[in-house]
């Protein structure tokens, strides 16, 4: 979900579409490789539905 051209307003933007969409969940990966997770209800600590996926990835 994360570009280098994006702001993190296009992303959050981006994101809402996604939900508004019906996404089960959406993930961002920052430019460091740090995962994040959300759903309809918000942020999660981990996937919902892939719970073994890492929230760091290695470059």
């Amino acid at each position: 979900m994360k570009s280098s051209g994006n702001t993190l307003d296009e992303i959050e933007f981006k994101k809402n579409l996604y939900l508004e969409a019906q996404a089960l969940e959406v993930w961002s990966c920052n430019e460091q490789g740090q995962m994040k997770f959300y759903n309809q209800q918000g942020e999660l600590e981990q996937s919902l539905l892939v719970p073994s996926f890492p929230k760091q990835i290695k470059r």
